[in-house]
């Protein structure tokens, strides 16, 4: 039988995507790494020119990293870009190369996951993204090529079967409010971005709801408030629902940056952060460590989720039969500092 990529890559201790640029010339391999590949190439018989055009239609070295447009706003994307830095970064020591990519033009609302799948420029599809349609998920599986949904669980009913790989939020919800009530908070709001059809934030609002439940604490549909993901809707809170929060003694914020807006407005007001009233954020972006006063925080396993979701999709890509699909939750922890 004639000497295949794997081969090559299997004997040379590499990717099958280093052979790729090795085979190509491309000056990101080092020099000694190339030598070998193309020596054992030579050894093997491969033929370079038909082999590397024959790999090049199929194997590109690239990933999609599938998004939603909205992120691109600073404030919506603290956590978002934190958890897209882990993911480059590993994928750039298995050395693969992250192509971003929303999933619809914000323009037409046409699916550049399509038209990237008809141009064959990835190996696979990373989704970051709720409301990816069943149609392109099916688009991706007729292609051929591997899917890994990472953080964001679908809001839609999807028929094709893929790996994914999330954190947990309804322990987080609840983890976070059982840490303001073993403080002693008795009336606790929680503040959520306006998403209301999202996964994310309505598993962290029955976490909430059973922390309640668990201390016999009846729970207030006026004490869930939702408010744009933004430092200034935190900030504001003090005059756009004054009555609620002249009644509760502890915050549960679902995204940090609303937190550090209300944290300013307190200080700016003579509020004791945590005398008066404790807060706890979620996500723990860096800024919770340099906001006065430092936020407590739910923190999100974005590396661990980043290097599960990487790995996999390289098995995918290396072994694309015989690998049943995974899904799994990862618990988050909980970061104190001194907003609680």
């Amino acid at each position: 039988m004639s000497a295949t990529i794997k081969d090559i890559a299997k004997l040379a201790g590499v990717s099958i995507s280093t052979v790729s640029r090795a085979l190509n010339n491309n000056p990101r391999v080092k020099k000694g790494t190339m030598d070998k590949i193309q020596d054992i190439a030579k050894s093997l018989n491969f033929e370079f020119n038909a082999g590397a055009r024959s790999l090049s239609s199929k194997i590109t070295g690239n990933i999609a990293l599938v998004y939603d447009a909205h992120i691109n706003g600073f404030e919506v994307s603290l956590y978002i870009n934190q958890l897209f830095l882990e993911v480059r970064y590993i994928l750039e020591q298995m050395d693969m190369d992250t192509i971003l990519l929303t999933g619809y033009d914000v323009n037409t609302g046409a699916s550049n996951i399509k038209r990237i799948v008809h141009k064959k420029k990835v190996d696979g599809f990373l989704i970051v993204h709720d409301s990816i349609t069943n149609d392109d998920y099916k688009t991706i599986q007729a292609a051929g090529l591997p899917i890994v949904q990472l953080h964001m669980v679908p809001r839609n009913d999807i028929s094709v079967r893929f790996d994914s790989f999330y954190s947990d939020n309804f322990m987080g919800g609840q983890m976070a409010t059982n840490h303001l009530i073993s403080l002693g908070c008795r009336s606790i709001l929680t503040v959520l971005p306006f998403a209301e059809e999202s996964k994310e934030y309505s598993q962290r609002v029955l976490g909430y709801k059973k922390a309640l439940e668990d201390s016999d604490l009846p729970f207030n549909k006026e004490l869930v408030v939702s408010v744009e993901c933004a430092y200034l809707s935190g900030y504001n809170l003090f005059n756009s629902i004054p009555k609620i929060i002249k009644q509760v003694d502890g915050i549960f914020f679902q995204a940090d940056i609303q937190a550090f807006g209300f944290l300013t407005a307190a200080r700016e007001r003579g509020i004791d952060i945590p005398g008066d009233i404790k807060v706890i954020g979620y996500d723990d972006v860096p800024m919770c460590q340099t906001v006065i006063p430092s936020l407590s925080s739910i923190h999100q396993p974005r590396k661990e989720l980043a290097e599960l979701a990487c790995k996999r999709i390289i098995q995918r890509i290396n072994s694309p039969i015989n690998l049943k699909p995974e899904c799994r939750y990862l618990l988050p922890s909980i970061v104190l500092r001194t907003s609680s």
